[in-house]
């Protein structure tokens, strides 16, 4: 049985070094019917980022002349830095009959839920195995100092606290076995959506509604 795309938007948050980002990528290779949207952003570009793959790197002057022109479907500032992701995104998504991914903060997730309704949003928020093991992961990067990194820790214990608002909550203790419980509660989603579909049309030549 072939089932049609019916259009959603995912979320995936996490605090940093819970692994979204590299969960995000897995799952765009696994599923060939989402698209990944690109935020743009104020902060600088990193040596192995690429404009228009990884973010859209802007001044900050730009970034708020497109805020004012209600470019953003969401915006948030981390860190000093301004991240929007744009209405553009989700609208070539719908029109290629796709779904949309984003890589949000829970800030950015509650914006998007106020301007979409409920059943158009699949969201799950990605916890680490624990405290000390979130840690590591950071220190692993090599992005930050230490100071950076007791920072990012400290936001991360916060952002940890909004795992409520969201649906689905999983923990990553193995990035494939985690990428794949997405993929199978999108694929259920969906199944589930086609179904209700299908009875609605049969209904109506049943009973006439």
């Amino acid at each position: 049985m072939t089932t049609e795309t019916i259009n959603k938007l995912i979320i995936i948050s996490s605090p940093s070094g819970a692994g979204k980002t590299t969960l995000c990528k897995l799952l765009i290779k696994k599923m060939k019917n989402i698209n990944l949207s690109i935020s743009y952003t104020s902060r600088n570009k990193k040596l192995n980022e690429i404009h228009g793959k990884d973010y859209y790197f802007v001044s900050k002057e730009k970034f708020k002349e497109l805020k004012k022109k209600n470019y953003f479907v969401e915006t948030a500032k981390n860190f000093n830095n301004l991240y929007g992701s744009p209405f553009i995104n989700i609208h070539k998504s719908i029109k290629n009959n796709r779904h949309i991914l984003f890589d949000i903060d829970w800030k950015g997730a509650r914006k998007i839920r106020r301007k979409y309704k409920k059943d158009q949003i699949i969201d799950f928020f990605i916890l680490p195995p624990s405290k000390s093991e979130l840690k590591r992961r950071l220190i692993k990067r090599g992005r930050d100092n230490k100071k950076e990194i007791n920072l990012r820790l400290s936001y991360a214990i916060d952002e940890m606290r909004h795992f409520s608002e969201y649906k689905y909550v999983l923990i990553n203790e193995n990035v494939q076995k985690t990428v794949d419980d997405i993929k199978k509660i999108i694929e259920y989603r969906q199944l589930i959506d086609n179904q209700k579909k299908i009875l609605k049309n049969k209904l109506k030549k049943i009973i006439n509604i």
